[in-house]
Formats: C-alpha cells, structure tokens, sequence
C-alpha cells in the first residue's frame, strides 16, 4: 500500500492514529459529549468505512489486541478500586446483577434470532448489548456527582456485576464454539472455567502481589514493578490463550486481583494509568473504526434497529431492581445500561475468534456506539451533569502576595536540605527523617548541585550501607532546580505539576543557594489564608 512496506506503514498509521484519536477525543471533551466515540468515529472515516486510507496491518492489529488486554487490566485494576471485596462476593450482590444481565440478554438474543438467524450471532449481540460497563459509569458518576452517595455505589456495585457476568459468559461460548454441544461438554467447560478463575485470582493476589511487594521494596527503579506487571500480564495471557481461555479476560481479572496493591501505591498506579489510557486506549478506540466495511444505508439501518432493540430491552432489568435496591427508578434504569468498555473489546475478540463477521460486527458497533451516547443523555435527565464553579479567588489571592516574593526569600527562611557528596550517605538519611524530607540535595565543593538521593533509596541500602558509603556512592539523579530570582508563584507550579521531593534554589551562576520542600509553600499558602480570615 502507498508503495511502503507494512512494517514502515506501520509507524506512520499508529503515529497518526494516535494523534487524531487524542485530537477528536479533546474536541469531544469540549461538548461534553463521550469523548472516546470520536475516536470511533474518525476510525470509521478514514478507515474502510469510508475513506479507506488506513487499513489493519498486522503490526497495527497486534497493538490493537494488546490494547484490549491492557485496557481490560487497568479497568480491572483502576475502575474497580473502590470496590470492596466482600460486597463483590454478598450472595444477593450477585444474584441481582446476574439477573440483571440475563434478563435483557436473553430478550435481546430472542429478538436478534429474527434478523440473523444465527444462534451464535444473536448471543454475541445479545450479550454485549445486554451487559454494561463499569469504566464509563465511572466517569458518567462523577461528572453527576453521585460517585460518593449510596445511589452512585449501588448503581457501581450492580454494573460490575453484570459486567463480570457478561465476560464469563463470552469465555463459555467463545469455549463452545464449534463443537457439538452435549450436556458433558457443557459441564466440563463450566468446570474448567471456574477452576481458571479461581487459579487466576489466587495466583495474582497471594503469589504475583507477594513477588510485587519483595520486588517494591527491593528493587531500586519504580519502572521494575510496571515491567513485572506487564510481563505477568503477557505471560498469563498467553498461557491462558494456549488452552483456550482468552488473554484480554484473563488481564481484566489479573487487573481486579492486583487492584489494592496498585492503589496503595499512587506512583505505580499513575504509571500504569498513563500507560494505558495515553497509548492503547485510543489506539484502541480509533481501532475499532478500522475494522469497518463500507458503510451503506442498509448497514446504519441494521445498526439503527439493534440500537432500537438494546434501549428498549436494556433498561428493563434496572427498572425492576430499582425497586429493592432502593435507587430512582430512572437512574438505575439507565445507570445500569451504560456501555462503551469492555462490552467493545468483547466485540473485537470475537471478531477475532470469528465469532461473528466484519459486517455484523459493524452493525453492531454502530448499536453501542449509539449506546455509549444516548443513554448518558438518558440518565442525566434525573442526575444533570454537575457544573463545577472555578472560583480564581484563592489563586488571586496567593499571587497578589507572592507577586513580590523570590525564590530566595523563601529559600532563606527555611534550613537547607543539602549535603556534599563527601558526606557519608548516614549523614543524608538523618537529614531526610529530621527535617520530614523525602529527598536531599546533593552539591559539591564548589557548591554546584549534582542532584539528589532520594529517602527511598537509602532505605533499600540497608545499615551497612548508610554507615560505609559517601554521598557520591549512591543513587544520585537529577534535582529540580529554580534561579534565585524566580517568581514564588513558579515554585506552585513546579510542585503542582511535577511533584518533586525537593527543589535547589541557584543563583545565576548555578551555585546553591538553598532548598525549598512542597511543604514549605504551603505553611506561606496557609499563611495568607489565614490572615485573610483575621
């Protein structure tokens, strides 16, 4: 194609793919409308679907599939974290989502038979159109504000159980397909699929979570407990894959497993997040696009009649259980509808078990992408969308006081968080726990700052260690550093948006002149809103 071999075709796709995925998704944000449908959308246009100017390459497909697995991972690992564990297992917990989920998928199925004709087709279609996502929900309760009310966590509760349903139910089919189906079989699947999913979860939360931990606190770059994850991740899915059991489910359930451990620890959380969400999710969602065929009046009839089909029969089971889950009929009704996650990736594994084919498969995605839209539309007519009012008071304030303050004058007001790099690295330690610092800066004879060790890292040092060694010996990386004369306002800003332990103060020439510690900028914040109360 375009007279390039796939391989360099490659690099040009993902790159733009990536960019314009971002691009629609912000653009999106900006209406208020699901930000990731546009990265569908623009899938659609200049994919086969219309444009045909990017197709699916080998190369961009694996990114695809291995954005599905991570995507699942996260969801399992960030979506789910507010999830308590004993809730997730409450018998009555689980036999209403599981209701729930049955009752639409099996009116739906019902109502497909008759427009396919396949079976097969009308449960895939049945099966994620009837179930929900809890990602979507999650940003859909924030943006309403009911993330934090009882109404908001029973909504959460009763979509992740249907979401987990509708996932086990699609490994049991996906297991099923082609083979004649006995009661034996039946049966033999549903054991062996239980026992894959006992063996995921305790492997991941008593085994793989314990080797994370060891590895935590061992290991001397944050990096290697993402690139243990990641690993684990791949090798399990391809384990899993190689006896019929899919890597994308198995990610989702590593991801549940770990998610306590990756939350507890907010800088790997972040890492994961910014993995995930910045490069496979719209990889992903603009992927989706691409496996369009040529969009016709009557494929967007088709997609437009299962789009019908779902929003009659979805809202049904959360109609009913509103009623004892003590929630507004409304809000359950179309809270527990919400779709646009892992109902989508259900659908590309199914393509890519052919499951079902490249035209069902886009009439389908044109249902749930309509899906993803309307039924937040739907739900916000009982819970608007909370408009959060940016008051610049505070920050108004805090730089009319600062507008004449230096860098040095709050350098100079504080002790200095410094040792040479002669100094023994003990002497660093102490420094750190005395003064509450999570790092100290390290200069040298000439006063010249050469970075800084961190607490972390001399605490893996051991006592040994600390006592022999110097300063010069250890972990020591680069420091954040601000001129001597720098506004005090870029000093939040510094801290606001890269967190660092610590910050050097030079003068012009680069010598040291001081440290300035997060906390420090805030006992001056404090400070003025203090007297502003007085």
């Amino acid at each position: 194609m375009y007279g390039l071999s796939d391989s360099l075709l490659a690099l040009l796709f993902i790159g733009a793919l990536l960019l314009l995925a971002k691009l629609g998704e912000e653009l999106f944000e900006k209406f208020r409308i699901v930000s990731y449908v546009a990265a569908i959308i623009i899938g659609i246009i200049i994919g086969p679907g219309v444009l045909g100017l990017i197709t699916i390459l080998p190369n961009i497909s694996l990114f695809i599939s291995l954005g599905i697995n991570f995507l699942l991972f996260t969801g399992g690992a960030l979506e789910f974290k507010e999830l308590e564990t004993k809730k997730l297992l409450n018998p009555s917990n689980i036999l209403t989502g599981v209701i729930e989920f049955i009752l639409p998928f099996g009116l739906i199925s019902f109502v497909v038979y008759y427009i396919f004709h396949s079976v097969l087709i009308a449960l895939i279609v049945g099966l994620v159109t009837g179930m929900s996502s809890a990602g979507p929900l999650t940003r859909l309760l924030t943006d309403t504000g009911l993330n934090h009310t009882e109404e908001g966590n029973s909504i959460f509760q009763q979509v992740v159980t249907m979401e987990i349903s509708g996932v086990i139910l699609f490994s049991f089919l996906a297991d099923l397909y082609g083979k004649v189906v006995t009661i034996y079989l039946v049966l033999k699947i549903a054991m062996e699929l239980v026992v894959s999913l006992v063996f995921i979860l305790l492997f991941s939360r008593y085994v793989l979570t314990r080797l994370l931990v060891k590895i935590d606190f061992s290991a001397r770059a944050n990096e290697t407990v993402i690139a243990v994850i990641i690993g684990f991740v791949l090798v399990l899915g391809f384990v899993g894959q190689l006896y019929g059991f899919n890597s994308a489910i198995i990610a989702l359930f590593i991801g549940i497993s770990l998610r306590e451990f990756i939350n507890e620890r907010p800088l790997v959380a972040e890492k994961v997040s910014t993995f995930t969400y910045g490069f496979f999710e719209p990889l992903f969602f603009i992927g989706l696009g691409l496996y369009f065929v040529k969009i016709t009046l009557p494929l967007i009839t088709l997609g437009l009649l299962i789009f019908a089909i779902a929003i009659i029969f979805k809202p049904i089971a959360g109609t009913i259980t509103s009623r004892f889950m003590h929630v507004d009929t409304w809000k359950n009704a179309f809270g527990t509808s919400v779709h646009g996650g892992v109902d989508a990736a259900l659908l590309v594994v199914a393509l890519g078990l052919s499951l079902i084919g490249r035209y069902d498969y886009s009439a389908v995605m044109i249902a749930i992408t309509l899906l993803t839209v309307v039924i937040p539309a739907l739900f916000n007519v009982k819970a608007p969308v909370v408009k959060t009012k940016k008051s610049n008071y505070v920050w108004e304030m805090v730089n009319a006081e600062f507008k004449n303050l230096k860098a040095c004058d709050i350098a100079s007001s504080f002790q200095s968080v410094s040792v040479n790099s002669k100094n023994p690295i003990s002497l660093a330690f102490k420094m750190c726990t005395d003064l509450n610092a999570r790092a100290v800066i390290v200069i040298n004879s000439k006063l010249k700052v050469l970075g800084q060790l961190t607490l972390s890292d001399m605490v893996t040092m051991g006592h040994n260690q600390l006592r022999t060694l110097s300063v010069y010996q250890g972990k020591i990386v680069p420091a954040a550093k601000v001129r001597c004369d720098s506004p005090a306002t870029d000093l939040i800003k510094i801290f606001k948006e890269y967190d660092p332990p610590i910050v050097a103060v030079v003068d012009k020439s680069g010598k040291f002149i001081g440290t300035i510690l997060e906390r420090e900028i805030l006992k001056h914040v404090a400070g003025i809103l203090d007297s502003d109360k007085q």
